[in-house]
């Protein structure tokens, strides 16, 4: 007997297609979502960096005596962002201060800080 060329798909096929539709799909929505929050904690490492140059060219415009420790906090895209300023005079030496800026938030990937310090000096003298 011979049998009628077959026409079509069997079920077992498309449960095949489906399954490898499937996981082709859940790792392409991983490497999207991860993606993504990297995308965001780069974003907010851009900001907390700029903050804190800014911070420092605000203090660089100040005279050598009115150098003080400050803080503040700005809020971008939604993101707030805590600056804090620390100056500790004669650091390291006599008419030397040492200035720290230290911009800190808090996003989908927790709780990050980012500083930058430099030495400030009296020319004045």
């Amino acid at each position: 007997m011979r049998r009628r060329r077959q026409r079509g798909i069997s079920l077992l096929e498309v449960l095949a297609a489906m399954s490898l539709f499937a996981l082709v799909s859940a790792a392409m929505a991983t490497l999207a979502i991860t993606s993504i929050r990297g995308v965001s904690a780069n974003r907010h490492s851009t900001v907390a960096t700029m903050l804190a140059q800014w911070e420092m060219e605000r203090v660089r415009a100040l005279d050598y005596t009115t150098i003080t420790s400050a803080s503040s906090s700005q809020t971008v895209a939604g993101v707030p962002y805590n600056i804090a300023t620390v100056v500790q005079a004669n650091t390291p030496g006599a008419n030397m201060s040492d200035v720290r800026v230290t911009v800190s938030w808090t996003g989908p990937e927790g709780s990050k800080s980012y500083s930058t310090e430099t030495i400030y000096t009296d020319v004045t003298l």
